[in-house]
C-alpha cells in the first residue's frame, strides 16, 4: 500500500464546460453530499430574508431536461450554500445554549442545597 500523503496530487481533468449561469449539476451534488433537500435550502433562505418560494428552490434541484427546471447561478449557490452555513450555526449555538441551561439545571437537581446565585456561578466557571 503506498503512501498518498508522499505523492504529488494532481487535478481531475474537467468532463464538462462550466456555464456560471447554469451550475445545479454542482448544486444536487453539493445537496447530496450535504444531506439537504429544498426544504432545507428554503428555510435557510427565509432565515436569511430571501424572498423564494419552495418551486424556484426545487427547481434548482431538477436537471435540465425536466420542466421545471430553473437554471441557478453561482451566486445563488454561494448565496445559498451561505445561507445554510449561518442557519446551521445559529441552531448549533440555540443547542448549545439549551444544553448549558440543562446542565444548570442538572446542577440544581443533583444539589439541592446550592442556592441559585451559587448554580449561577458554578455554570460560569
Amino acid at each position: 500500500m503506498s503512501d498518498l500523503n508522499s505523492r504529488p496530487y494532481q487535478r481531475p481533468p474537467m468532463t464538462r464546460g462550466l456555464d456560471p449561469q447554469r451550475v445545479n449539476w454542482l448544486w444536487r451534488l453539493v445537496c447530496e453530499v450535504a444531506g439537504l433537500d429544498a426544504n432545507d435550502v428554503l428555510a435557510a433562505l427565509h432565515a436569511m430574508q430571501v424572498p423564494v418560494d419552495h418551486q424556484r428552490v426545487a427547481s434548482w434541484l431538477a436537471s435540465d431536461r425536466d420542466d421545471n427546471y430553473f437554471p441557478l447561478t453561482v451566486a445563488e449557490m454561494e448565496r445559498n450554500l451561505r445561507s445554510v452555513v449561518a442557519l446551521r450555526k445559529v441552531l448549533a449555538d440555540a443547542a448549545a445554549e439549551a444544553h448549558g441551561a440543562e446542565e444548570v439545571d442538572t446542577a440544581s437537581h443533583y444539589a439541592p442545597d446550592l442556592g441559585p446565585l451559587q448554580v449561577e456561578n458554578a455554570a460560569s466557571a
